[in-house]
């Protein structure tokens, strides 16, 4: 479902670490740490974000290396989700893939995270492997990564 939400899309920096850890305590189970956060950025690394005025309501995190990205993390603010800001991101992705002549984008996902796999389903990703006991997990101690790929 799309809103009809104005929105701005801009590069992050390491100033938008708060906001994003905002974001992530907000939207994921088992939250990157600020510090962690702070090690994606840099040369090899693509964040973007989509703003509300000075609000970030959602982010990506790419990193890029040798024309292979892979997609480290995408999160956004769970009042917003469900609008198309997560779709919106992938979408300039892709762009950035043709524009940039990247061979193919990598991906990581929880094997419960049903809907994250329905957006990259939508967007021609596949699943290539599985990586057991990948991610923390409450309830079951560890829980696998689907490991996804889609070229471009």
């Amino acid at each position: 479902m799309c809103s009809d939400l104005k929105t701005s899309l801009s590069p992050l920096s390491v100033m938008d670490v708060p906001m994003m850890l905002n974001i992530e305590q907000q939207a994921h189970s088992h939250p990157w740490s600020r510090a962690l956060l702070t090690s994606n950025f840099g040369g090899l690394y693509r964040n973007l974000g989509l703003w509300q005025d000075d609000r970030l309501l959602a982010y990506i995190i790419l990193r890029v290396v040798a024309g292979e990205a892979e997609l480290i993390n995408i999160a956004v603010t769970p009042e917003q989700q469900g609008k198309g800001l997560g779709t919106q991101l992938m979408r300039v992705m892709l762009e950035m893939a043709d524009e940039q002549q990247w061979q193919q984008i990598l991906l990581e996902v929880r094997e419960s995270n049903v809907s994250a796999q329905k957006l990259y389903l939508r967007f021609e990703f596949e699943q290539i492997d599985r990586r057991k006991g990948y991610y923390p997990c409450d309830k079951k101690g560890r829980e696998d990564a689907l490991i996804m790929q889609r070229f471009c």
